[in-house]
């Protein structure tokens, strides 16, 4: 169950790594493509702003699994630091499942999320709404496999977590 988790894991990261530099790479298109139609042909992309918008919303919550993976988000870990290695390992455990919790929860509310706003249509594209709300359900599941993965790997290894930003010696 450890190596199917972390091959998935890491298959996930890595699709996530190449879609996130898709996604600067065709931000960045966009609105250079835009901005040279307006001031060179007086003409703008009626569209760009509206795919610039999502495009950046569906990066901002791959980039967070993308740090959710390398335990890369931003913690207090001082108190982490002082603590006897048997603690660490208890507290790290503990500190996953509550975030593995709130991560399901949000899996739930974000497909709920996601249903709800299927008939409605952006302003210039015309597309579902849905399509630039499952970005949140689809992060959340990618992150619950990462949680997942760690808490199976630690346990099994009865090793204490690495703290957040910090990597496995």
């Amino acid at each position: 169950m450890e190596r199917t988790l972390n091959r998935l894991s890491e298959a996930i990261f890595s699709v996530s790594k190449w879609l996130l530099i898709f996604l600067m790479i065709e931000i960045t298109c966009v609105i250079g493509v835009n901005i040279i139609g307006r001031y060179a042909f007086s003409a703008s992309l009626y569209w760009a702003e509206e795919v610039t918008r999502y495009s950046f919303v569906w990066a901002t919550f791959i980039g967070a699994a993308c740090a959710y993976r390398q335990r890369g988000l931003v913690s207090m870990s001082v108190f982490v630091h002082m603590m006897p290695e048997r603690l660490k390992y208890h507290v790290g455990l503990l500190l996953d499942a509550v975030m593995g919790v709130f991560l399901f929860i949000s899996l739930a509310y974000g497909v709920k999320l996601t249903m709800a706003v299927q008939a409605q249509r952006s302003a210039s594209l015309e597309i579902s709404m849905s399509i630039v709300y499952i970005c949140i359900p689809l992060t959340c599941l990618f992150m619950l496999i990462f949680n997942l993965a760690q808490i199976v790997t630690v346990i099994k290894h009865r090793k204490p977590l690495a703290v957040w930003g910090e990597n496995w010696s």
